[in-house]
């Protein structure tokens, strides 16, 4: 039977399942038919994630994540695993779901882009009509329409008076 893969915030199977699987506190790697596992230390947030060609190395065929982004997900599905979203549950809880067949695989990522992703400036801070809703840096007298949220801190060159 293959092994799963649950990104936990902690490192026991009475864990939470991780809300974000590619930088997860810990992943734990699980037999399901004995409930052994081996604890592997998660990423901190400014780390680069390794690549997943070496959870099938190790047995891997499913994952189970709270949210999974579409790089994570492209590259977990070309190396074969079945990804399984199981928020809100413990580590165990979530193995006996996929066990059990209560949950299915999903099809697509959980999120749209990374959480890392650069956002596109034209759709994610302007609105329909073309006007910024970013913040102001105070620098430029007049410029946001009453739109902006402030937030300048005062330290604008300042107009004539």
């Amino acid at each position: 039977m293959k092994k799963y893969l649950a990104a936990s915030s902690g490192d026991q199977l009475d864990s939470k399942i991780s809300g974000r699987f590619g930088h997860a506190k810990y992943f734990l790697l699980v037999d399901p038919s004995s409930m052994e596992y081996e604890v592997i230390p998660g990423v901190d947030q400014d780390e680069e994630r390794p690549g997943m060609s070496r959870l099938t190395e190790k047995g891997v065929g499913r994952v189970l994540t709270g949210n999974i982004g579409p790089s994570s997900f492209r590259e977990l599905r070309s190396e074969g695993l079945q990804v399984y979203l199981c928020r809100g549950m413990t580590v165990s809880d979530a193995l006996q779901k996929v066990k059990d067949g209560d949950l299915s695989p999903l099809e697509e990522p959980t999120l749209k882009e990374s959480l890392h992703s650069p956002r596109k400036a034209s759709e994610d801070k302007s609105d329909v009509t073309g006007r910024g809703l970013g913040r102001g840096d105070g620098s430029r007298k007049g410029a946001g329409k009453g739109r902006g949220k402030g937030s300048g801190k005062g330290r604008g060159k300042g107009g004539k008076r």
